[in-house]
């Protein structure tokens, strides 16, 4: 094929075939690349919002409880002094604007239902139970046909905790009221009891991903097909053109054209090649003139 092109185009078919042999190695190599990002993203994220209400927690249990015990001290107000109450309000409101994070403060014997653990729930709780070291853990899990990303740290009870969940007799008449006498008792202090966890479906980091390949493949075709043209320019003008002025010289002079000239404006390897052709002209001149002669 490429001995029936001209130099030209069989300079642009290489260019071409180099272009389409290299994009898919480099949209898979980007793929891999760019989602590594984007999981590492969202991770982040989904640990910043799990921060977020591990810290709401801690400030309604340090700060806000003790403030309104102080100023109501025979009154438990849920609303205001629950730990849990409090995170996962805010979570609800934070869902409501970014719908795809789920947050839930599982346990395996919750007041708040839908807070109960599932199997794969469970198995998290039990992992931090057994490794106390363990401060964070994260993956992936695929439920209800959907796959997502996962990040979960430990509740540890203290003494606060204690308050409302050691035993139904000492626990606020107010909890027992609103939640019942059943569920979340029988705490120690210093033990894991629960954990919160936050779900991201990994559709957004696949999603993300594919849109920034777009991107980044547009950009590369784009880039590609300009330093194309600049180079076929380029090459047009310093080596094709050249080429084919020799190309025609030659044949004129092999036609008995002596008066042709080989003009180069180059001081490289055309050069040469042209001063050559030069000298191999004036000899054919020359041999052309002693056989005449005789």
């Amino acid at each position: 094929m490429f001995r029936n092109l001209r130099l030209r185009k069989r300079f642009v078919v290489i260019l071409l075939i180099i272009f389409f042999v290299s994009l898919p190695v480099m949209i898979v190599s980007s793929y891999y690349i760019l989602r590594k990002n984007v999981d590492r993203e969202i991770f982040e994220k989904a640990e910043f919002f799990l921060f977020t209400m591990e810290s709401i927690r801690k400030h309604v249990g340090k700060v806000t409880r003790p403030a309104v015990q102080k100023e109501i001290p025979d009154k438990f107000i849920v609303e205001a002094m629950s730990t849990s109450f409090n995170a996962r309000g805010v979570a609800e409101r934070v869902k409501a604007q970014f719908t795809e994070y789920t947050f839930k403060h599982i346990s395996l014997n919750p007041r708040h239902l839908p807070n109960k653990a599932d199997s794969f729930e469970e198995g998290i709780i039990k992992k931090f139970k057994a490794d106390r070291g363990l401060k964070e853990w994260k993956g992936f899990v695929k439920k209800e046909g959907s796959d997502y990303f996962v990040v979960a740290k430990p509740v540890v009870s203290d003494g606060t905790c204690l308050q409302c969940h050691s035993s139904p007799e000492n626990a606020p008449k107010e909890v027992i009221a609103k939640y019942g006498s059943t569920a979340a008792f029988g705490w120690k202090e210093d033990e894991v009891i629960a954990s919160l966890i936050v779900y991201v479906p990994t559709k957004i980091a696949i999603e993300n991903a594919k849109r920034a390949l777009l991107m980044f493949t547009s950009f590369y075709g784009g880039i590609f097909l300009l330093v194309l043209i600049i180079i076929d320019r380029l090459i047009i003008a310093s080596i094709i053109k050249p080429i084919e002025h020799f190309a025609d010289v030659a044949d004129e002079v092999s036609r008995g054209w002596f008066d042709k000239e080989f003009a180069v404006k180059t001081n490289d390897e055309i050069k040469t090649i042209a001063d050559a052709f030069t000298r191999m002209k004036l000899s054919l001149a020359k041999a052309m003139d002693i056989m005449r002669k005789k």
